[in-house]
């Protein structure tokens, strides 16, 4: 027997860097992404599908996507078994409790592991968050498994890790807990990056959600003779791209744009571009790339230009003899005794606000490094 698993869709997610158009076609290519989940199922021959928390936002899922869940649910004729996660919590506003499911449809909706059977010697079990934060480990109250067979779980839960030592708040468990409960493997969901492990799989989202992120795909489970094999599915493409551009011996603003538009050619969808380099006597503005002067290449529907890493052309030994506060400026960072790349940002950001330029994001590089470098760097004296 086979089954599919996916979690972390993250239905009507808002996409609040994007404009209004674009993020409703993020949004829709999310349907797409549970509508390619379902019909990879029927594809492979899965009896079911197991949803692992994450499925759509509760302060902002729509009664249009409901209907669509809905709808997608009952047209598969596959049985359907979902654990609800943190964002999608069953509280007694949830849809996962306020709507009639079809009957092909099991919402886990206790804070504990209920079981289901799904076949002869075949058994899921699964368990739901019913707030946003501090569900406790659905393992933690010593539970195991009832009963002979294959026992599967699916829930959303993050995985403890001794080098953190920060506050854990979404069900939190420990790898080895999985085999000890006695089940035969798990499909587990929160964390957005994909994990195989001997005994349980961490999903990862089924698509990329922010930009430089790690993403997953749906997972083939075949049980057979009591033992469970996994195979990953190939992730769809994703529609979230970054990337850095070179813009060294650029001279003008056409070409730049130019060189930004080939690094863009064949993607589809929305990209964050890091701009880096030492563009010859040229100094650019985010307002450069604007839609007004800067046609997106076919499939590409915006792009956030970042130019933080531009190096612009100061001519630091001549601004060091200026008899000005540039000058006085230059003259002093140089005389302390900073590393090469303190130095860099310190003069950036100096030099760019005494041209009156916004564009000071090297600063938070400044201040990110000497955070690393010194804990107490930004703490009242």
């Amino acid at each position: 027997m086979k089954l599919l698993a996916f979690s972390d869709v993250h239905l009507d997610s808002k996409f609040g860097w994007a404009s209004r158009e674009v993020a409703r076609r993020q949004r829709q290519r999310l349907r797409e992404g549970v509508t390619w989940a379902f019909e990879q199922a029927r594809h492979e021959g899965a009896a079911a599908v197991l949803i692992g928390g994450d499925l759509f936002e509760h302060e902002l899922v729509s009664p249009d996507t409901v209907d669509f869940l809905r709808r997608t649910f009952e047209r598969s004729e596959l049985q359907v078994l979902a654990a609800p996660g943190n964002h999608d919590y069953a509280d007694t506003e949830s849809p996962y409790r306020r709507i009639d499911w079809p009957d092909n449809v099991h919402i886990f909706t206790e804070t504990r592991f209920t079981s289901r059977a799904l076949a002869d010697g075949l058994t899921i079990w699964g368990a739901a968050h019913r707030k946003p934060a501090d569900t406790p480990g659905f393992f933690d109250d010593g539970f195991s498994v009832e009963g002979s067979g294959t026992h599967i779980a699916v829930f959303h839960g993050e995985e403890r890790n001794a080098a953190f030592q920060g506050q854990y708040r979404h069900a939190p468990f420990e790898g080895d807990q999985i085999a000890a409960a006695g089940f035969d493997h798990a499909v587990v969901g929160h964390s957005h990056k994909p994990a195989d492990r001997p005994t349980w799989t961490r999903l990862g989202s089924l698509e990329r959600l922010k930009f430089n992120e790690a993403y997953g795909s749906a997972v083939i489970l075949e049980i057979e003779n009591g033992r469970v094999t996994r195979r990953r599915l190939d992730p769809r493409p994703p529609a979230l791209h970054t990337l850095s551009v070179d813009l060294t011996e650029v001279e003008n603003p056409g070409q730049a744009r130019d060189r930004v538009r080939d690094a863009l050619s064949g993607m589809a969808g929305a990209a964050r571009i890091r701009l880096i380099g030492e563009p010859d006597d040229l100094h650019l503005h985010e307002d450069d790339f604007a839609t007004s002067s800067f046609e997106l290449p076919d499939g590409v529907e915006q792009v956030l230009v970042d130019i933080s890493g531009l190096t612009p052309p100061y001519d630091l030994e001549q601004i060091e003899q200026e008899p000005t506060v540039r000058g006085m400026f230059v003259q002093r960072v140089r005389e302390d005794d900073l590393d090469p790349e303190t130095e860099r940002l310190v003069l950036l950001a100096g030099l760019r606000a005494l041209d009156g330029r916004e564009d000071l994001a090297v600063i938070d590089e400044l201040r990110m490094g000497a955070s690393e470098a010194d804990p107490s760097i930004g703490e009242p004296g």
